[in-house]
């Protein structure tokens, strides 16, 4: 290949496109053709209830808004299109004053056609009428500006909780048994095709027959026939006729359906993008194992725009060091279904006799065995293939949205109570879950913890946001981190505890004893003598308070010193520390909250900490608590009540 790449492929000498538009006496239609290519429809407007002119017109805005330059993709989103627009006309029709020409289509009908549409269908159904009328022509510019204009209904936001651990174990676990079977039973039938082909089986035996009809089927694509009658030989029958022949080399819609689901789980990636990747790939590594091993596939996602709906997936393999450690027990073989390049690699395998036969360049093909109307060999899979592979499972029907936000809305709830919801029917609680391909997205995301196929900003604030799990995660975090925060400043200006054998110390080594207070001998026998009591602790310089000029007294309110470094707590303290910290907690029950909190709320945490381990036990608390005098309660009391504050 030159530097400048080969030529692009074109139609044949005298191609024309077929005509999009086609306005005759007797025919309105328009031909919608999706951007891949590979399917199309053809809209009638001719049967819509209104007069001919109005019938041309929704025609031609159809045309403008589905066209080559419109943002319409595909043949879904082109319906919904269809049935907005023969929805608004059918409306106008019914009407007494209705319309012959779009010039007479008025506000009136307008507000009208707004208010008959249902709740559920508000925003969809105003959004696509806003899409399609904006640039219509022939329309009044005051109709224009009352479908534009004023603000769309609100979406109610829908929640979508990831699986646990146990629920997607139980789909993995369906997945990965069809996956594997569907790779035995192909890889045996193509090893038995060889040894036909290298003459090795022994002739006239039933795998000599078995060997030749699956020769036929690879080399043709369909069973042997009769010639007159063209119906398949008889004795197929013997061998699980043509279905079970042809599925000894393809794989079957549902096991289509399974990888699909599986590489959705591996790579995090939306279904519609996965479920149309294709075939051709590219190999930094040329295949050889020297460099990243990945493929480079490329996948279209047209939500992102039209400058950023093409991208290329990486699928990847997992390190050798992980690899390694990845082994189904007792078993040589690398566990295929955790790494996604291998996975990607085996669907291709599985799948090329459906490509070779279909003509088709997708990833996911596979063998019709009913409809073969449509074809034999087909491609794609689709959400309703993945609904019905469920079914077949055992797997519950899935739920509504609405279920599965009531579901996010009791487990957010639970969470912050601290218990657990019921599980809501088929979300697991009466044993399988049901199967979600969102669902499983958001569990790839939640394990992934990165982005995929979107920016970072989305994942934070659509997919972990809405997690209840990351949330009670997020919300551990601060936690933590705060608390840690609190114990730092607390553990910077906590009141020194110093317990009964330092007291006892201090009467035998007054000198080892000051110094470990880091007071002088004077202060010492002070403090130990209560001299320089302050109702909650002692006072080792009641002329230098943090609040007050150097030299003059402290005049800070005798609570504060549990958070002042001159104070240091002995033993006979206990007795008043636990009776203002057993009085706090009384009139917690009996003020505002707030001017608890405000008065209180401080002094009573350092009490709490102060009196729990490892200073003091359960015990000694209830020794002091004895141990109380009526003087201690008096002083307690004019503390609490504010009389030594004056």
């Amino acid at each position: 290949m030159s530097r400048r790449g080969r030529r692009a492929s074109l139609p044949g000498a005298g191609w024309q496109p077929p005509e999009r538009l086609v306005v005759t006496d007797t025919e309105c239609t328009v031909r919608f053709t999706e951007e891949k290519g590979r399917r199309s429809r053809v809209f009638d407007f001719g049967c819509v209830p209104v007069a001919g002119e109005l019938q041309r017109w929704l025609a031609e805005v159809f045309a403008a808004a589905t066209g080559p330059r419109g943002g319409v993709k595909s043949i879904k989103t082109a319906e919904s299109y269809y049935t907005m627009l023969v929805r608004f006309a059918t409306f106008l029709g019914k009407r007494d004053d209705a319309p012959q020409r779009p010039e007479e289509i008025s506000t009136v009908h307008v507000a009208a056609f707004k208010l008959s549409l249902s709740p559920g269908s508000q925003l969809s159904s105003a959004w696509r009428l806003r899409t399609l009328m904006r640039s219509a022509p022939r329309l009044q510019a005051t109709v224009r500006t009352a479908i534009l204009q004023g603000r769309l209904p609100e979406r109610e936001t829908e929640a979508v909780l990831a699986y646990s651990d146990a629920e997607r174990q139980q789909i993995l676990t369906a997945i990965r048994h069809d996956a594997r079977a569907a790779r035995d039973r192909i890889r045996a039938s193509r090893e038995l095709l060889g040894r036909y082909r290298q003459g090795e089986l022994a002739a006239g035996g039933p795998e000599e027959r078995l060997g030749f009809v699956l020769d036929v089927i690879d080399r043709t694509g369909d069973v042997p026939r009769h010639d007159a009658t063209g119906k398949p030989v008889k004795w197929l029958a013997r061998f699980g006729g043509a279905t079970g022949l042809l599925q000894r080399l393809c794989l079957t819609r549902l096991e289509a359906a399974a990888f699909s689901l599986l590489l959705v789980d591996m790579t995090g990636e939306n279904f519609g993008t996965v479920a149309t990747w294709p075939a051709a790939h590219t190999r930094p590594d040329g295949g050889t194992g020297q460099g990243p091993a990945l493929a480079l596939v490329e996948g279209i996602k047209p939500r992102r725009g039209p400058d950023r709906e093409y991208m290329v997936t990486p699928v990847e393999e997992f390190p050798d060091s992980l690899a390694g450690l990845l082994v189904e027990g007792g078993e040589s073989e690398v566990r295929l279904f955790r790494s996604p390049l291998r996975v990607y690699l085996l669907l291709l395998e599985l799948t090329e006799l459906s490509r070779r036969h279909g003509g088709h360049g997708l990833a996911f093909g596979y063998v019709r065995t009913s409809k073969t109307s449509l074809g034999r060999w087909a491609d794609g899979v689709t959400s309703g293939h993945t609904t019905d592979w469920a079914s077949g499972r055992g797997f519950p029907l899935l739920p509504r949205r609405r279920a599965t936000s009531s579901v996010a809305a009791k487990e957010e709830k639970a969470s912050a109570s601290g218990a657990h919801p019921a599980p809501a029917p088929g979300t697991g609680g009466e044993g399988k879950p049901s199967v979600d391909v969102l669902r499983l997205r958001q569990t790839a995301l939640e394990r992934l913890r990165r982005p995929v196929a979107h920016s970072s900003r989305t994942l934070n604030d659509r997919y972990l946001k809405r997690s209840p799990a990351v949330q009670r995660e997020g919300r551990g975090i601060v936690q933590s981190a705060l608390e840690g925060q609190v114990a730092k400043a607390r553990a910077l200006q906590q009141v020194p505890v110093f317990g009964a054998d330092f007291v006892a110390m201090a009467a035998a080594q007054p000198e080892r004893a000051a110094a470990e207070m880091g007071v002088d001998v004077t202060v010492l026998k002070g403090l130990l003598d209560g001299e320089q009591d302050t109702v909650l602790a002692s006072c080792t310089d009641h002329r230098a308070g943090p609040d007050t000029p150097a030299g003059e007294p402290c005049t800070a309110s005798f609570l504060a010193c549990l958070g002042c470094r001159n104070a240091r707590a002995l033993p006979h303290h206990l007795p008043v520390q636990v009776y203002v910290h057993d009085r706090l907690g009384q009139l917690r029950s009996h003020m505002d909250p707030e001017v608890w909190v405000f008065r209180y709320g401080d002094a009573f945490a350092r009490l709490t900490h102060l009196l729990g381990p490892p200073h003091y036990t359960g015990a000694d608390r209830d020794r002091a608590r004895e141990q109380l005098t009526e003087d201690d309660r008096r002083l307690a009391d004019d503390l609490l009540e504010g009389r030594l504050d004056l």
